[in-house]
């Protein structure tokens, strides 16, 4: 692919052209997203007060369900515009001026559908001012204007992000200063600005600009859960695809910076460190590939069978090992720095269970039979054999019959998208960059992809619209399409994942290019 001139039109299914309606579905979708950011506060945006220095237009006086109406409106019409995609062969051939407006938007509206960012600030703030994020709560911190920004239920929660996502917090803490609005456009900058390298890594990374822009740069479902909720996990995913990218770095030089930036990936959060399996993949087929018989006897002819199956797999063993060394060789540094309470908060935190998941019905009838910490990691352990049973299924059935880094990086990050127990929009990130640079390597499953986007609207719109303080009736409403609908979608899509058969699609053969 045309990996030098990322930015040229893709060619192949994608010559199709624009699109009206799919155009005008994204558009109706980004403005009513846009919209949301401009009312602060409201039901979705909790309040940040003054400014101070901040870029911004004058906040919209909207109405409690005239903002949750928009947010479902906005999510609804982006799902349309990729379902739309996906029936219509077109083509989005959106240019870098209009993804950097859009950033340049991101930029004058203020985080939503979370009140995550108000929490970053305070871990970044922490830090900044000489504790310890991972032991000290924004509470036990004291009183100030950034501490006492933290909303519901994070007040009394120490961070659970890894050195890289927490340095970075004080980044935003250091440069932004006292006022909590500083610090959080700080932040919104940081995740703006991954958002639009994730394109250009993913760029290089493919070659197809049209597949990029759909499930990356266009998709809704990274607009606003990632970069308008301005969450941590965007950066993850990017450095996660900037590892990737490295491996076309020839030699031992890629295979240290793919390491390294493996590293970065999951000191940032550690379920981008699934990096390190496809990493390991992709070298052991690539090397066993480039060390052929044929290569090693021509070098020397006197190489017997037996020898150069033991020189192409002693290259390729070399390979992943120097990946795992560079990777540790970043990651052990960082967190020797954060100390060995980041290792406990990652431990109290794998036991979540939401509202979202089918996995909160089995929860709760555990809890009625055994302690609350039994009950959740019973259901921790199911779904961890759950996401591998999901992972098995879609690597024997996924179409096509190559079985490439692309092939295993989805089957990895979508089968934890749909069965981990703790289910929130934004976690399903890696997924949607996984989608990509697989649909671009040629990968064709219209009904999984249907089903991944209709199943990743709802559990947006489930998240609608994101404080834990709402009316009362908002909440009865809201409560109801988390716990009730979002549950059993995700549950349908398990069952299609799992029934007998393969996968309906098509797909080529693909390549083990990195």
């Amino acid at each position: 692919m045309a990996a030098d001139a990322p930015d040229a039109l893709p060619t192949g299914p994608h010559r199709a052209g624009r699109d009206p309606l799919r155009l005008g579905l994204l558009a109706g979708s980004l403005l009513c997203l846009l919209l949301v950011g401009l009312a602060h506060p409201s039901v979705a945006a909790p309040p940040l007060g003054p400014a101070g220095w901040v870029p911004h237009l004058p906040d919209l006086p909207l109405g409690g369900w005239v903002v949750v109406a928009l947010q479902v409106a906005g999510y609804a019409l982006g799902a349309a515009a990729l379902l739309r995609g996906l029936r219509v062969p077109s083509r989005l051939d959106i240019p870098w001026a209009a993804w950097a407006l859009v950033g340049g938007l991101v930029l004058l509206t203020v985080p939503y559908g979370t009140a995550d960012h108000t929490n970053y600030a305070a871990y970044g703030h922490i830090l900044v001012e000489g504790g310890d994020p991972w032991v000290t709560t924004p509470q036990d911190f004291g009183p100030d204007r950034i501490t006492s920004a933290v909303q519901p239920p994070w007040e009394d929660t120490p961070s659970v992000y890894g050195p890289v996502a927490t340095g970075l917090m004080g980044l935003s803490a250091l440069v932004g200063g006292e006022l909590p609005r500083q610090v959080v456009w700080v932040w919104q900058v940081l995740v703006v600005a991954a958002w639009l390298l994730g394109r250009a890594l993913l760029l290089r990374l493919t070659g197809d600009r049209e597949s990029v822009d759909t499930w990356w740069t266009g998709n809704v479902l990274v607009l606003g859960a990632g970069v308008l909720g301005a969450h941590v996990d965007l950066l993850a995913t990017t450095a996660l695809v900037g590892a990737l990218l490295a491996t076309r770095v020839r030699g031992m030089p890629g295979a240290l910076l793919a390491g390294a930036l493996a590293g970065v990936a999951a000191s940032t959060k550690i379920t981008a460190g699934v990096v390190v399996l496809v990493l390991a993949w992709l070298y052991l087929r690539r090397d066993m590939e480039i060390s052929s018989p044929e290569e090693l006897r021509a070098a020397d002819p006197h190489t017997s069978a037996k020898g150069v199956g033991s020189v192409t797999k002693g290259a390729a063993a070399g390979t992943v090992v120097a990946v795992v060394l560079a990777g540790l060789v970043v990651a052990v540094p960082l967190h020797l720095w954060a100390g060995p309470n980041v290792f406990g908060q990652l431990l109290t935190a794998s036991d979540g269970v939401s509202y979202a998941s089918p996995w909160r019905a089995a929860y709760t009838v555990l809890d009625l039979g055994v302690a609350e910490p039994s009950a959740r990691a019973w259901v921790a352990r199911a779904s961890a054999v759950l996401c591998v049973v999901l992972a098995v299924v879609l690597w024997r059935r996924l179409p096509g019959t190559d079985n490439g880094p692309q092939r295993l990086l989805l089957v990895l990050v979508t089968a934890y998208a749909l069965g981990a127990a703790y289910v929130l929009p934004w976690y399903a990130l890696p997924m949607w960059a996984a989608l990509a640079w697989w649909v671009a390597d040629g990968g064709r499953a219209p009904r999984l992809l249907t089903a991944l986007v209709v199943q990743g609207a709802v559990v947006a719109i489930g998240y609608v619209p994101g404080r834990v303080r709402i009316p009362e009736d908002m909440a009865t409403v809201t409560l109801a399409w988390r716990m009730v609908v979002v549950p059993l979608v995700t549950a349908i899509v398990w069952l299609l994942v799992l029934r007998p058969g393969r996968l309906p699609g098509r797909g080529r053969r693909g390549s083990a290019r990195g």
